[in-house]
């Protein structure tokens, strides 16, 4: 061999031992590398709370229906052209206020006729009381002659003659009755043809104008009377009837109203049960001093059909929904200290405000995964902190991943 092939060979075998040295070293220290890394548990945070006991009455959501206290669809009596409106869509008319007038140019001059008539009867009247007292006086100066000279055929006359003039005075008497209630059935008909409100109310759409004619009954125009309060009609499924009776305090929950709901006094129910529905009509009373309530409006209406009871509530953040079943992670220590997250299924009831009634599956004081838990999963580690710091947490305190470079430089130092 010669020198140079010697001196090759001498490098290359130096450069086998070189490297073969590098990878034992890597490979002796890759199990520590790895423990290292198995040190630390990723984990996830979350709201932690304990489930908490409530008071419930459990309730039914029905709908109800807004009514003013009094409301009337206005109609007229009598055919006739109208001449005047007195009111416009949606205006607020007072008690007998004049809403709409028909042509009266007839009954006016009936009436005038009527009139007369009695001022004609009432004159033949007093003729007739006159010719009377004539009479009267008549038969009394005859009768008190006792002198022959008075035949008897004279006083009988005199008698003849007071009897028809009071036969006169009752014909008379009842032409002018006659002709009063003629003039009280033509200012009757004048009456009909000014239609007034019949309370303080609110107008609907106005469709009638001057000049039209208009049928015996046609609609004239809708009114909702003006009240500080309103009813609030709803109807209660008849097995829950008798829970419902006047006094009764009742839930309405309605944006109008307020944020929270309202609550309200069942004045009345229905005699009887819808026999197609099997409902029960119930009616209360809603206080609506600025008419923010309007008729025909609809409310939710919370009506108590069982006596209160305590149950556990939880946030409405801490329930995951599935198919399968509805569920909550409920966090325990375990056997070294750590939080974990177990899941539970429970049966849930109504909801109230932000939280959730759970019926079954977890007890009052059990602690909670709230906020955050979407990210949970069986037996995974939790902290106690707000969601939006999650990542944060994580990245400062999972210690930094060292690469394997980093890795043999540490081992060569020891």
């Amino acid at each position: 061999m010669s020198r140079t092939g010697a001196v090759i060979a001498v490098f290359v075998v130096a450069g086998l031992l070189a490297g073969g040295g590098i990878i034992y070293k890597l490979r002796s220290h890759a199990p520590a590398a790895q423990a290292g890394g198995a040190a630390f548990e990723p984990f996830e945070a979350a709201k932690i709370v304990p489930a908490h006991e409530v008071t419930w009455q459990p309730t039914a959501d029905l709908v109800g229906t807004v009514f003013a206290i009094r409301s009337v669809e206005v109609s007229n009596e009598l055919a006739g052209v109208v001449t005047e409106v007195g009111f416009d869509s949606g205006q607020a008319v007072d008690k007998d206020q004049v809403l709409l007038k028909l042509n009266d140019a007839t009954e006016q001059a009936d009436l005038a006729a009527a009139k007369a008539q009695v001022r004609i009867a009432q004159a033949n009247l007093a003729q007739v009381d006159s010719n009377i007292k004539l009479a009267e006086v008549e038969l009394n100066r005859m009768s008190g002659i006792e002198s022959r000279a008075i035949a008897d055929v004279e006083l009988d006359r005199a008698r003849n003659k007071l009897a028809a003039a009071q036969a006169d005075r009752e014909r008379w008497l009842a032409e002018a009755d006659q002709a009063t209630a003629h003039v009280a059935q033509v200012q009757a008909r004048l009456e009909k043809l000014t239609i007034k409100a019949p309370f303080r109310a609110r107008a609907g759409i106005r469709t009638v104008h001057e000049g039209q004619y208009l049928k015996e009954g046609s609609s004239v125009v809708a009114l909702q009377e003006l009240t500080d309060t309103i009813y609030l009609d709803f109807a209660i499924p008849q097995e829950y009837a008798p829970r419902v009776l006047p006094g009764s305090v009742v839930m309405a929950d309605a944006p109008l109203l307020g944020k929270d709901p309202v609550k309200i006094t069942v004045v009345a129910a229905d005699a009887s049960v819808n026999i197609d529905t099997r409902n029960l009509r119930v009616r209360a009373v809603v206080d609506n001093p600025k008419g923010v309530l309007a008729p025909g409006m609809s409310v939710q209406v919370r009506v108590p059909i069982d006596l209160p009871q305590k149950l556990v509530a939880v946030p409405s953040t801490a329930v995951r929904r599935a198919a399968f079943g509805d569920s909550v992670f409920v966090v325990t220590k375990d056997d070294k200290g750590d939080m974990r997250a177990h899941q539970k299924f429970v049966q849930l009831g109504q909801a109230i405000g932000d939280d959730v009634i759970v019926k079954e599956g977890i007890e009052a004081g059990e602690l909670i995964a709230a906020a955050g838990s979407f990210k949970l999963r069986d037996g995974v580690k939790v902290v106690d902190q707000p969601p939006q710091d999650t990542q944060h947490s994580n990245a400062q305190d999972a210690p930094a991943e060292k690469k394997p470079a980093e890795l043999a430089k540490t081992s060569d130092s020891k």
